[in-house]
């Protein structure tokens, strides 16, 4: 008889449907815990900061209806002012220190500066300035907001659900590899900086170590900043235009797929370990207070403690009734000592 090959290896069996649907509804309940949690924290918020909301989502929508209006003018503007900076005697110092400076929290800009390193500089000549000023600027950062800025770092930290998560986690694995990650997820960059200070458990070397593997990430940046000058180019035909515009889709969608692929495996490792933390803290209680069940608790049955599962440091329990007996027995024996004592001690009547 021969043997049946396995099905799993017949190339045209269908796709697992459950296991798509699957994928489909954990997603779904992602989103959907994230609307729930956006629309939490707005209904805790002051009448003042939900106007300024309003006010910061009506700025937004302007600013994205008037760059679809004139993009063609913003490119070209933007064109003008790269070549007017490479034309700068100082500028690469210019722009060295301004990357510089935005990694200092709550300075903001970091990716703006990114993207103009590529249109001055081009691909990937600017990489080298922008990862330097990068670096220096981060490294710094650590180490004013370590030594100078503790306090401040701290608040950070209080300041956001993610800080704290990765916090958590750095205290107990102070791996490069995790540092690594976290460097790679979507965070503020300056604020990330100062926050990350604030873990003692984390070293200034390590720090560095992981900002320098992680400073070819850059290359993205400069590349798009190099197409987004091309685009402006009146030289190019429209066909070259159209590649330039598909290339920097495709770029940023592979960049953003796996920045959310690396927060999504951070986002397992931090259910991992608060799942254990609170099975830690469940054991721990149990050790403390004794496992009894429910059903023990609420039954009449009298629950019965051995000493043996007691150390020598932990209080004695006794029984009320023996005390009490034992104090009588006590008074008993003073009094008879005190009447022997008088008997002893008193004249005695001659006949």
């Amino acid at each position: 008889m021969m043997p049946r090959l396995d099905s799993n290896t017949d190339p045209f069996r269908r796709p697992n449907t459950n296991h798509i649907n699957s994928i489909y509804k954990q997603n779904l309940s992602k989103f959907q815990n994230f609307s729930e949690e956006l629309t939490k924290r707005y209904d805790e918020l002051t009448p003042t900061k939900k106007i300024l909301v309003w006010i910061l989502a009506v700025f937004n929508v302007i600013a994205v209806v008037l760059i679809l209006i004139f993009h063609s003018y913003i490119i070209k503007s933007l064109v003008k002012l790269s070549d007017k900076w490479a034309d700068l005697k100082f500028g690469h110092l210019l722009l060295f220190t301004l990357v510089f400076m935005v990694g200092f929290p709550p300075l903001l800009g970091f990716s703006p500066l990114s993207l103009l390193c590529g249109m001055v500089y081009g691909f990937p000549y600017g990489w080298p300035l922008l990862a330097s000023a990068m670096f220096t600027g981060s490294f710094a950062s650590f180490l004013v907001f370590r030594y100078l800025l503790h306090k401040q770092a701290v608040r950070l930290i209080q300041a956001n659900e993610k800080f704290r998560a990765f916090s958590d986690i750095l205290k107990e694995d102070q791996s490069l590899l995790i540092l690594i990650l976290i460097r790679l997820c979507p965070l503020p960059y300056s604020l990330s900086n100062g926050a990350l200070a604030a873990i003692p458990e984390l070293s200034a070397w390590t720090y560095a170590l992981a900002s320098l593997i992680t400073s070819p990430k850059l290359l993205i940046h400069v590349y798009v900043g190099w197409k987004l000058k091309s685009l402006g180019d009146e030289t190019k035909t429209f066909a070259t235009k159209v590649v330039d515009f598909v290339s920097i889709l495709i770029t940023g969608a592979a960049s953003a797929l796996t920045t959310w692929l690396i927060y999504s495996r951070m986002q397992r490792k931090l259910e991992i370990y608060h799942s254990s933390r609170q099975q830690t803290n469940g054991d721990y209680d149990a050790m403390i207070f004794g496992n009894f069940d429910d059903n023990d608790l609420s039954s009449n049955n009298n629950v019965e403690l051995d000493s043996n599962d007691f150390d020598a440091d932990n209080f004695v329990i006794g029984d009320e009734d023996d005390d009490e007996e034992e104090v009588e027995l006590d008074e008993v024996r003073a009094e008879t000592d005190q009447a022997d004592v008088t008997k002893s001690t008193s004249p005695t009547n001659s006949p």
